[in-house]
């Protein structure tokens, strides 16, 4: 699977057509402290209100500020800050912050949340009633109905983004099919989106140690008893130069969308991601992933891995970290992961020794769950109800959608004189470009990456800048996995995202969501260490309706259903 194609906007469109068709501030206590009267904003028009129209053409929503101007006087704010599990991110000394602080006067108090631990402390947040100013890349699992439409404590911006957002806004008038996703069911927009329209359809790609497979003389695995043959192959001649021997791995929480252990039931024709436990199947019945064909057979295959010594037992409880130091020391032969360019795989020769491979498939067919990485908005920012600086915020936000700045965030500086060589150029044909990448993740040391703001349309971006290799890693092959047939009919953002609860139901599916992930996850991993029996299958079978599955899923059917009627099903 790997090639030297160029990406075209083409090709892209071509993909992106697929996807689309096979979908039908201070630091202080109360978060915003008393800013002096020169830069508070007016109480703005109040939130939760489904009768308030988005928009009041009597209030000024600068706060007086002038064209151009960030804020008046120095500001604070109070931020809450999704960051990776496996990078270390210091936002407070990261050069990209440090250098729009200096421009904008507005300084930021952090307080930085894994994502491991996000859900529990967002939550516990929103409990607490001190709230910060601003949370930003908060990730699918935030309710805006329950904490914006019905509580007002995420505020409405609809008035404030077109009078303090001019890079942003324009942007999101051009991608026409976000702004119904953008939108919650009273009409009002309460998030910043986030979009990289790169014609990316799923998360977890699959990749075999090709070395190791020369070694034992095996042919890449297609199915599922291709594979448990390589991976007995691999621990009895331990082909490998470390000093463990682990065929297969993985690390992180078990539930992690690339790397954990969720991943390999798409193998069995369960496309389970933690986003939510839902699957829309090709006939338009909203499943559960438990119960569907193929669920036990895959947990009996891994707890076979897991007692026959194929399996590494840490990777239930490993970080990320951990999983990629193994194959960084050539200890792993098979593993999912996100793509092979530009990731913690950082010792030479690491990369050269893998190969991308669609995902072995148990008799059924594998089936991986689909993404939408295309012209669809996830979250990138959200104020709360504590922020007295609403327009001087949004403006801090705009200043990171200018063209350069945004791309700078996610590739490096593009200037002389930041800390380290310019990692992006303007080309002969006035796109900018990537010149390098820093090794070993080295650009978390400087920009936010995918932690930050980023907003680019397909007709934007692809006008402006040249995909880097790893980004083209990503696109190919998500044009193979769609080639192949392996990728979901139905994508799961249209429970997460484009169905509209009401603020009741929202509500209540969160509460199911929170029981049902905790069950799944000790469920599985008792399995993979115990083993499955007729008996612990059917406690499986019942407990799981005491965690409130049926009323979960018959909610998202009744959801789904209602959605396709605005599609005209």
């Amino acid at each position: 699977m790997k090639r030297g194609i160029k990406i075209t906007a083409v090709l892209l469109a071509i993909l992106l057509a697929a996807t689309l068709a096979a979908c039908a501030g201070d630091s202080s206590g109360d978060g915003g402290g008393t800013p002096p009267p020169s830069t508070a904003t007016p109480q703005p028009p109040s939130g939760g209100d489904t009768d308030e129209p988005p928009i009041d053409p009597g209030f000024d929503y600068t706060g007086g500020l002038p064209d151009g101007v960030v804020t008046l006087e120095p500001i604070t704010l109070k931020v809450y800050q999704y960051a990776l599990d496996n990078q270390s991110t210091d936002f407070a000394n990261l050069w990209y912050f440090n250098e729009l602080e200096a421009e904008t006067n507005v300084s930021i108090d952090w307080t930085v949340i894994k994502e491991g631990e996000w859900n529990e402390k967002l939550n516990m947040m929103f409990v607490s009633g001190d709230y910060p100013d601003l949370i930003i890349r908060p990730n699918n699992s935030l309710n805006i109905e329950e904490y914006g439409v019905e509580q007002g404590i995420l505020i409405p911006l609809d008035g404030y983004i077109q009078a303090n957002m001019p890079n942003y806004a324009p942007r999101m008038e051009m991608s026409k099919d976000s702004l119904p996703v953008l939108r919650s069911s009273d009409g009002k927009m309460y998030y910043i989106g986030y979009m990289s329209a790169q014609g990316v359809n799923h998360n977890a790609n699959w990749f075999v140690n090709k070395t190791w497979l020369d070694a034992v003389g095996k042919d890449i695995p297609k199915t599922i008893d291709d594979l448990t043959d390589v991976l007995k192959a691999f621990r009895d001649q331990k082909p490998g130069t470390g000093e463990n021997n682990f065929p297969i791995s993985a690390g992180g929480e078990i539930y992690h969308q690339t790397n954990g252990i969720y991943t390999y039931f798409s193998m069995f024709g369960v496309p389970l991601q933690y986003f939510v436990y839902a699957h829309i199947d090709d006939n338009g019945t909203v499943v559960f992933p438990g119960y569907m064909d193929g669920f036990r057979e895959a947990v009996e295959w891994l707890n076979m891995c897991w007692d026959e010594g194929l399996l590494d037992k840490e990777s239930l409880t490993q970080s990320d970290d951990a999983k990629n130091s193994k194959v960084n020391n050539d200890e792993v032969g098979f593993i999912t992961y996100l793509r092979l360019i530009n990731t913690a795989w950082a010792n030479p020769g690491t990369i050269e020794n893998w190969v991308s491979i669609l995902p072995p498939a148990a008799g059924r067919g594998a089936v991986v769950p689909r993404d939408i990485e295309t012209e669809f908005p996830s979250y990138g920012a959200v104020l709360t109800s504590a922020n007295k600086y609403i327009p001087q915020t949004l403006r801090w936000l705009d200043k990171q959608f200018e063209t350069e700045r945004m791309l700078v965030a996610t590739n490096g500086p593009a200037q002389p004189g930041a800390p380290i060589d310019p990692c992006l150029f303007i080309n002969d044909d006035g796109l900018y470009e990537v010149a390098y990448i820093p090794d070993d993740n080295g650009l978390y040391n400087y920009v936010p990456v995918t932690q930050g703001q980023f907003f680019a349309p397909g007709d934007y971006i692809f006008n402006t800048f040249v995909m880097p290799p790893h980004r083209i890693e990503r696109y190919e092959s998500s044009v193979d996995y769609e080639a192949a047939g392996v990728v979901a009919k139905n994508s799961y953002w249209i429970l997460t995202r484009f169905a509209k609860p009401t603020p009741e139901e929202a509500t209540q599916q969160s509460r199911y969501y929170e029981d049902i992930h905790t069950f799944m996850r000790e469920r599985i991993a008792s399995f993979i260490m115990n083993g499955v029996t007729d008996a612990s299958w059917q406690a499986f079978i019942d407990d799981s309706k005491g965690v409130g599955v049926e009323q979960y899923i018959e909610t998202y059917q009744r959801l789904y259903d209602a959605y396709l009627l605005t599609q005209g099903g």
